[in-house]
């Protein structure tokens, strides 16, 4: 596998990521989630994005989770493509099947398969977060020649801080870097992501939370994308939850708005 050219980003688009309580405990997650954006990303057209991600997880030992992603993916237009590292502008102009087109299409169909291994080598102490390393390997699966994907393998390196900060509230960071995959006639860059935010448990089943995230640009002349999103997480047993957001756009490389809903079951 090549070292060169996964977030986690967000990706956001990928996959919907909540935050996970301490008091959770699962050894299996089957997760899906419908995540809506719209945004223009700095070109003069609005794209917009759904994706409906499928996720299975399970932790064989205490410290080590491993899951798998493959998400159904429709696009209004063709002016972005999705890595694992985020949202890439097409450039105006270039040469190649990722140069942006003179007409946008609409396109639908299977995503990149995305892994993830993520170990905890440290557990949360008293004044100590809990800190867990994690490898993302996006695997080419979507169609490239219909603009829902590169075609390349992006690999992403990242590690994920929490720590309960008082009795009902949780703080994370998380930093990342993503080798992005360079198809014929791009120029793609390798990107740095990180996200701050907080969970607050409201009452035993219900938390609402707040992230802001962001990465450096993958394509050149985009706007680095920075996006605030707050949402809720409402646990309906023991083992169900039902989550939903609302992303804001702060910079051009963003969407500019976003809406999302997930269901999870963990045991």
């Amino acid at each position: 596998m090549s070292t060169r050219g996964a977030l986690i980003g967000l990706v956001l688009i990928i996959t919907a990521v909540t935050p996970a309580l301490a008091e959770d405990d699962p050894r299996w997650l089957l997760s899906t989630s419908v995540n809506y954006s719209v945004g223009d990303y700095g070109t003069n057209k609005d794209t917009t994005i759904v994706s409906v991600p499928v996720t299975f997880g399970v932790r064989p030992v205490d410290q080590l989770w491993i899951s798998l992603t493959l998400p159904w993916i429709y696009q209004s237009g063709e002016n972005v493509v999705v890595t694992a590292g985020g949202v890439a502008v097409r450039k105006k102009g270039g040469s190649g099947k990722f140069a942006r087109p003179e007409r946008s299409t609409s396109e639908s169909g299977v995503g990149d398969l995305l892994l993830k291994v993520s170990y905890t080598v440290l557990e949360e102490r008293d004044f100590v977060p809990e800190i867990a390393p994690y490898v993302k390997i996006k695997f080419p699966t979507a169609d490239s020649d219909r603009g829902l994907g590169t075609g390349e393998f992006d690999e992403t390196i990242g590690v994920d801080l929490s720590k309960r900060l008082i009795e009902r509230l949780y703080g994370y960071l998380s930093l990342s870097y993503t080798f992005v995959g360079d198809p014929p006639g791009t120029d793609f860059r390798n990107s740095f992501g990180w996200s701050v935010g907080a969970a607050y448990s409201v009452t035993p089943p219900l938390a609402v939370f707040a992230f802001l995230e962001g990465s450096t640009a993958i394509s050149p002349g985009q706007s680095d994308p920075v996006e605030l999103r707050v949402g809720a997480e409402y646990k309906l047993t023991k083992a169900l939850k039902v989550t939903g957001a609302v992303t804001r756009g702060l910079t051009d490389g963003a969407a500019d708005w976003g809406v999302s809903a997930g269901l999870a079951i963990r045991f």
